[in-house]
């Protein structure tokens, strides 16, 4: 069993609080039920987006209780939670969303911390801080990690301690008035830098380091993708695009 259920709350959403989670997968029919089963113990809603899947991604969601977007072709992570946050950024419903990879990268029985620090720190975004261990990490993923958090925290002005993870819950009204053109993986730089030009308020919450058979499920090229990021990144902060 991948994701575990310690730590589970027993209702939806923290008091005060009400969260849709937004769930991007591209073919994770294998571990998308599961985790979808397991997200829906803290939230009040699961959003699925199956991002142009070809192995019954979307089904496995919806029988998990998921809501489920789909669309036709694989348009990419950024361009998958774009149109999901165009469903529910009007809705009055959510005060947050909150954001997980569908690859299982993420354990669910970490979104209690999140929301403890949401609430401490009235942060209008909490980002999963993973420990970044050398030793439990391919190279060429702390590497990017490294750079993409170092090159965040000068755009930004405050230490970015996990740059490229894209476990965080975020208040909903902030977020809703971004205008977000991110079609890849360079979304959540997009975000942060975009949010923080604004006044948002960011702090961290630890999260655990998942990687399975040593190997990260994440199809995210290290070295290309990093590139792709750390040049939109200088973007979103100095062309206002």
């Amino acid at each position: 069993m991948i994701f575990g259920r310690e730590g589970m709350s027993s209702s939806p959403s923290a008091p005060g609080m009400k969260i849709c989670a937004v769930i991007p997968a591209y073919n994770e029919a294998d571990v998308i039920g599961e985790l979808v089963g397991a997200v829906t113990a803290h939230v009040a809603r699961v959003l699925v987006v199956d991002d142009g899947s070809q192995d019954g991604t979307g089904t496995r969601a919806v029988e998990a209780g998921a809501e489920c977007l789909r669309l036709e072709e694989n348009l990419g992570k950024g361009a998958a939670v774009r149109r999901a946050l165009a469903r529910i950024v009007t809705s009055s419903e959510f005060t947050h969303v909150l954001f997980m990879d569908g690859d299982g990268q993420h354990r669910p029985q970490d979104i209690p911390a999140l929301v403890t620090q949401a609430r401490a720190s009235d942060a209008d975004m909490v980002i999963g801080a993973r420990s970044l261990d050398r030793s439990r990490m391919p190279r060429s993923r702390h590497l990017s990690n490294t750079v993409g958090s170092r090159l965040a925290s000068r755009l930004v002005g405050r230490t970015i301690l996990d740059s490229q993870c894209g476990f965080r819950l975020i208040r909903l009204a902030p977020l809703a008035t971004l205008s977000l053109r991110a079609r890849r993986y360079e979304l959540e730089m997009e975000v942060l830098i975009k949010m923080c030009r604004r006044g948002a308020t960011v702090t961290h919450a630890p999260v655990a380091l998942v990687y399975h058979d040593g190997r990260a499920r994440s199809k995210m090229a290290p070295v290309r993708d990093t590139i792709r990021i750390c040049l939109w990144s200088l973007a979103f902060r100095y062309l206002d695009v």
